[in-house]
């Protein structure tokens, strides 16, 4: 018996390994074969976006100011209420960041949610490195954004959840899909006022903990683009009647005016 246990645990580390070897060997050939998707140069780190492009995104200037996007006025302008506790995003919602997320929703390049999620993930780091944020694998889950299941049918992919599971993953953080489900099938929320967003997400939202035990003090709620945070708010409404204390929403932009 002691002997089976240790060939299937040798088993299992040798195929562990050559997983691995292949990811990365597809990894180094991918790299070699592509270019940059702004400059069309070879491109050092990401498959998709070359080091010089990389540094020249028009990110939010963090250097002088707090990563929290709601310590921000013109932020606070725009989302005077809010039932969560930070915002934090990479950029205003401006080229090449527009063109990418509408490319990745609405021409089906899966392959742009990897570049968002690595975008993500280097500002995360970089938050963790100057902020005092407890957030750690066992106080905090991550969630995306839900897609009603004709929208997730139609499209084939919800986009949050794609760049969420990749976020989640790399700085170990549980990751629940599902823990809210979005019951109403709502319509555009584009040219709609505050009040009618509100309005036509009403009740759209549920907290399902069928797969989940309890829900933790901290959670991160990750979206593509916040522009009212409308959606968001509704979503945090009903996590903070079940219990939850601290939502941070991680959103690869933020639509507010620049210039």
């Amino acid at each position: 018996m002691l002997k089976m246990e240790f060939g299937n645990t040798l088993n299992r580390t040798i195929l562990k390994y050559l997983a691995l070897t292949l990811h990365q060997q597809f990894s180094s050939f991918r790299l070699k074969i592509s270019c940059c998707l702004l400059c069309g140069n070879d491109c050092q780190t990401h498959p998709l976006l070359c080091q010089f492009c990389q540094a020249d995104l028009p990110y939010f200037n963090y250097q002088y100011l707090p990563y929290d996007l709601l310590t921000w006025p013109a932020v606070t302008k725009l989302i005077p209420k809010n039932n969560f506790d930070h915002l934090v995003a990479i950029a205003p919602y401006v080229w090449p960041f527009d063109t990418w997320i509408s490319q990745l929703k609405y021409q089906y390049k899966t392959e742009l949610s990897e570049l968002l999620s690595q975008l993500l993930i280097n500002h995360w780091h970089n938050l963790l490195v100057v902020e005092n944020v407890d957030l750690t694998p066992t106080n905090t889950l991550v969630i995306s954004v839900p897609l009603h299941i004709k929208k997730w049918q139609t499209r084939g992919f919800n986009q949050a959840h794609l760049i969420a599971q990749k976020f989640a993953k790399k700085f170990e953080y549980p990751y629940q899909a599902s823990v809210v489900t979005r019951e109403k099938c709502t319509e555009n929320q584009v040219g709609k006022s505050g009040f009618e967003r509100r309005k036509n997400l009403k009740n759209a939202f549920s907290v399902n903990l069928e797969h989940i035990n309890d829900l933790p003090k901290n959670i991160i709620l990750i979206d593509d683009v916040v522009t009212t945070g409308t959606t968001a708010n509704e979503i945090c409404k009903i996590l903070k009647k079940k219990g939850v204390q601290h939502i941070t929403l991680l959103s690869i932009c933020i639509a507010i005016p620049v210039g």
